[in-house]
């Protein structure tokens, strides 16, 4: 049925139906092509960006945590810390320990001396919200390590603190005596996650302990991890799209205690894909509508002198032998044009000796 149909069209629209299809068809699968090929290129691009902020992360980290070592380090060496240490006055311990941290302290670092039990014995900087431990857990198997210093995540009372331990040692008898352990380090508190995303243009964090966010960027901790170490892979916070990237967080014993999650969103690059797609369709509509009425052009002028062959045969039909085609083209159709008068003329002619 629909053949038939087709099949009362003129030639012209005949070629302009198949070449709308064709055009369409083309410009579609174009489109989607660029599409696709853009939606990579943004894809690889956040990967990218995502990697560099975890490690622009690892470089502050270990910027602070280095410069954190070595000052502990020096003063661990140091005689007045010795010889103040060596008195077990507590209230002598806090007092040096203070003036000394007072001129070499950085803003929201933390300092503790600790006895070698892990009974705290002096705490010092940290923020507001720091809350110091009477006690830490020092984990077992730390004093075999010593006299190098342990760093590592520590976390107690719901707070996560990146720590450098220093042992301070007095030479009694036959071997070194540890008389007490300096502690420096950072609180992974909201400040520092800030000060992350404003370093890395944009990344979220999320810092995860015990089996809880500890410290984010983000508006919510209420939401599950889908922890995929080392591959950046697309999770759903509040109903946002985010490229994560995660790397796990070692205690003083080297083993895993948490987890940091680097966050990319991906509403940006939804809104340049969607503003794409709106221009991709105009584009295509645009093309569309160029190239049927250039195909109608085109068609119409082909066409033509198959209708004044069509015209000329319905003369002839008519019995009106005179009717002659332009010779005007060079192509098959001035070819067939010439044919066409030559035999009109061989039928005159023979029509008229016939008569």
């Amino acid at each position: 049925m629909m053949f038939a149909r087709l099949s009362r069209l003129s030639l012209l629209w005949r070629i302009l139906l198949s070449t709308s299809i064709a055009i369409t068809f083309l410009l579609g699968v174009a489109g989607w092509l660029v599409q696709r090929y853009v939606v990579r290129v943004t894809e690889q691009s956040i990967e990218q960006e995502i990697r560099a902020s975890l490690q622009s992360y690892q470089s502050l980290w270990h910027m602070r945590a280095n410069l954190l070592a070595a000052v502990s380090s020096i003063l661990s060496a140091m005689s007045d810390v010795r010889a103040a240490f060596m008195t077990g006055d507590q209230a002598t311990i806090r007092d040096t320990a203070g003036e000394l941290w007072s001129r070499v302290s950085q803003e929201d670092a933390v300092f503790w001396v600790v006895a070698p039990d892990g009974k705290t014995i002096a705490a010092l900087g940290g923020s507001s919200n720091t809350t110091v431990p009477s006690a830490f857990a020092l984990p077992a198997g730390l004093l075999s390590r010593f006299p190098s210093q342990v760093s590592g995540f520590y976390f107690q009372n719901e707070q996560l603190y990146y720590l450098i331990l220093t042992p301070v040692y007095v030479q009694g008898g036959h071997e070194p005596v540890l008389l007490n352990i300096l502690i420096a380090g950072f609180e992974v508190n909201v400040k520092f996650v800030d000060a992350l995303k404003q370093l890395t243009q944009g990344s979220d964090f999320v810092f995860r302990s015990g089996g809880k966010v500890v410290a984010t960027t983000l508006n919510t901790k209420d939401f599950k991890s889908e922890s995929e170490s080392g591959a950046v892979h697309r999770i759903t916070v509040n109903r946002a799209s985010y490229a994560a990237l995660d790397a796990p967080l070692f205690d003083l014993s080297e083993s895993q205690i948490g987890e940091l999650q680097v966050l990319r969103s991906f509403a940006p690059a939804d809104q340049r894909l969607a503003e794409l797609k709106r221009n991709v369709f105009l584009i295509w509509a645009l093309a569309v509508i160029a190239g049927l009425w250039l195909t109608y052009l085109l068609a119409k002028r082909i066409v033509e002198p198959v209708r004044h062959l069509d015209q000329a045969a319905a003369e002839i039909s008519r019995g009106n032998y005179d009717v002659r085609l332009p010779l005007s083209r060079q192509d098959e159709m001035g070819r067939l044009a010439t044919t066409f008068n030559a035999m009109c003329a061989s039928i005159q002619t023979a029509r008229e000796e016939l008569i």
